[in-house]
């Protein structure tokens, strides 16, 4: 087996950067990539443009920025004035992205609790939210990634998330698979295998295969060697992003850990 995916991690950085023990740790850790969660001081460009000089002088990269996501930003709104504001407030995620050359932005199709009575409307605007951000997107110079989401939330089965990708270009939509979120563990390695080139992106954590718990792999259920080897199978090459509870009790030794966690994922998969 071949394992074109490398490791990265998905961080929070502070609104003071010159001060971030995560920043700092970052450019020694000799990960691959790294996922930036936006927050609202993220529009600053001074704070964007210390971020992405720090990191550029690294080989770290910035693969993605993670949208924010809340009932409030939530883009399968159906009331009055709901979706709009939702919109723009994914659209500087989009804008960050940009601005730190980031290639993806992570979206949440929506929030939760969704009853099955209004699920179709619901549908229906999320599918019309992602084909305004996807034209945004594709004006930007980046690609969407939709997430699997876990419980009500909308894109929570294989047939439902693929169903959000309907009407918009595959060439600036894709779906960003979190592994801690479908229901049962043992279906991993199916789900990547029928997701196939449409995964942008991953996070990467491990749970009990009832609901996400963000604990670090090995720590759950999850076969990491099957599924390390099924992303070898579809080819994937893209960023293995860490979206957990890091085990640690500094920024340098969590980052170091996630690089060993990683190693010892591809050391099982070798050995399958």
């Amino acid at each position: 087996m071949k394992y074109k995916f490398k490791p990265g991690v998905s961080l929070l950085f502070s609104e003071t950067p010159n001060t971030d023990e995560s920043l700092r740790a970052l450019a020694k850790s000799g990960l691959d990539y790294v996922e930036i969660m936006y927050a609202s001081y993220c529009d600053n460009a001074d704070w964007v443009n210390f971020v992405r000089k720090v990191i550029e002088t690294t080989s770290t990269k910035i693969n993605s920025v993670h949208a924010p996501f809340s009932n409030e930003v939530d883009i399968s709104r159906i009331d009055d004035g709901g979706q709009e504001f939702a919109l723009r407030e994914v659209s500087k995620a989009i804008t960050m992205a940009e601005r730190l050359g980031a290639s993806i932005v992570v979206v949440h199709g929506s929030a939760e609790p969704i009853s099955d009575g209004e699920r179709p409307k619901r549908i229906a605007q999320c599918k019309s939210s992602l084909d305004i951000l996807s034209k945004k997107a594709q004006t930007s110079g980046v690609r969407l990634a939709v997430e699997f989401l876990p419980r009500t939330c909308l894109g929570n089965t294989l047939e439902e998330l693929m169903s959000l990708l309907d009407d918009v270009p595959t060439e600036i939509v894709g779906l960003c698979l979190d592994v801690n979120h479908p229901k049962g563990y043992e279906q991993l390695p199916d789900i990547v295998k029928q997701l196939g080139e449409k995964i942008i992106t991953l996070h990467i954590s491990d749970y009990d295969g009832i609901d996400e718990k963000h604990w670090m792999p090995f720590k759950g259920d999850i076969d990491w060697g099957d599924f390390a080897n099924a992303l070898s199978e579809i080819n994937y090459g893209g960023a293995f992003i860490y979206e957990a509870n890091l085990d640690g009790n500094t920024a340098e030794e969590k980052l170091a850990n996630v690089l060993s966690n990683f190693q010892r994922i591809l050391t099982i998969a070798e050995n399958k």
